[in-house]
């Protein structure tokens, strides 16, 4: 279901009227009805009088004293990478609820705005119009930008939304959930080393120093193969994918297209691997856009789809991810290549250095009258753009 406009003007801040409030203290998620703020909004009566604020929902321990005619309910969560907000979520979505069927209107804070409130509004959003969790963030990072639920957090909305939105500690669900938080507790595991994007691939952003740890999540994971991508040929945690099939693709930062010629035979790998209805694949890569760049990659080869369907995959499971016009522009030119770029072809050639091929100087075997020399140094087997063997 669509979610609400939440009003006319966009990311309207509604700023402190005391001293000290130059940063945005709280913006409407749905005009005149939800809002979300900081700890210094939830404790300005201005603030609160001038919005018509009836409730305020606090998911932080630190103290609040709201006005007598505010009603007020406390839901103590801590901003960390394994803490349980589930069990909160339930009453937080039922309080804000009956709050807006009354007539109120209602704030919702933590310290810094910026979390554990956009978690919970998140919640609120899914349970009040069945959306998902990528939708909800997506929507409220719209009204407030500077929202960012941890990945923690953005797990827990996932698997609110698998819930039907009602948790209740005594459910096997929850049961199981809790067992796998309090593993990854245990072996100090985050989100971020391994998050889902399908059934059976996996992005991972950073990776346990810990051997035992590592061997804990990629065994926990059922992990069979490992795809990895650094800018040389050190794979800082390749004693802990010993016991996997593993491919490692040295990428180089300083070259424009490195990756993305890198990423056929990247696509082939992942693609054999998940041939075998028992493998599962992890791609690590430290950098967020590298990484998500070769998910978008194979869900395009393998599905034979766009770049927008892409992306909008990734975003379903790692609601947070950065896209970019480089990195859109990237995707279209591996479309535009057939899911095939190298070196030698044109749209990668003019990609990598346009006025160059506007010039004339870098053709295909030299067509036109006049060669240059950096043509003619291409046509010998060498690209003088990159100072390499150009490869097929």
């Amino acid at each position: 279901m669509d979610l609400p406009v939440a009003s006319s003007t966009n990311k309207g801040y509604l700023r402190l009227s005391r001293g000290g409030g130059d940063a945005e203290s709280c913006n409407a998620i749905i005009a005149g009805r939800l809002y979300l703020g900081n700890l210094s909004a939830a404790e300005c009566p201005q603030l609160s009088s001038r919005l018509g604020i009836t409730h305020i929902l606090s998911v932080c321990p630190d103290y609040l004293a709201p006005a007598a005619n505010v009603q007020h309910l406390t839901l103590p969560m801590v901003d960390d990478e394994h803490y349980d907000i589930l069990q909160h979520l339930p009453n937080a979505c039922h309080f804000i609820q009956d709050a807006l069927d009354g007539g109120g209107r209602v704030l919702v804070h933590c310290v810094m705005g910026i979390s554990r409130s956009a978690a919970v509004v998140c919640a609120y959003l899914m349970f009040s119009r069945q959306s998902s969790a990528a939708q909800a963030i997506q929507f409220v990072r719209t009204r407030r930008p500077q929202s960012r639920p941890n990945h923690n957090f953005i797990r827990q909305l996932q698997v609110f939304g698998e819930f039907n939105y009602e948790i209740s500690p005594a459910t096997p669900a929850y049961v199981a959930w809790r067992t796998r938080q309090d593993f990854d507790e245990a072996n100090s595991l985050l989100v971020i080393y391994g998050m889902a994007v399908t059934d059976r691939l996996f992005l991972s952003l950073d990776f346990p120093a810990n051997p035992s740890h590592a061997t804990a999540l990629l065994d926990h994971l059922a992990i069979t193969h490992i795809v990895s991508i650094t800018p040389d040929n050190v794979c800082s945690v390749g004693l802990a994918f010993a016991a996997r099939v593993h491919k490692h693709f040295a990428v180089s930062n300083t070259a424009k297209e490195a990756l993305l010629v890198a990423l056929p035979p990247l696509c082939h790998f992942v693609r054999s691997a998940l041939d075998a209805p028992a493998a599962r694949v992890l791609l690590h890569c430290l950098d967020e856009t590298r990484g998500g760049l070769a998910i978008c990659a194979y869900l395009m080869s393998s599905r034979r789809i766009g770049p927008s369907a892409a992306l909008a995959a990734l975003h379903a499971r790692v609601p947070l991810f950065e896209e970019s016009a480089t990195l859109r522009r990237e995707l279209e030119l591996f479309e535009k290549c057939a899911y095939a770029p190298a070196r030698t072809h044109p749209l990668v050639r003019a990609w990598v250095a346009p006025r160059e091929v506007a010039a004339g100087y870098v053709c295909v075997g030299g067509v036109g009258a006049g060669i240059a020399p950096k043509a003619k140094a291409l046509q010998a087997g060498m690209c003088p753009l990159l100072g390499v063997s150009v490869e097929s």
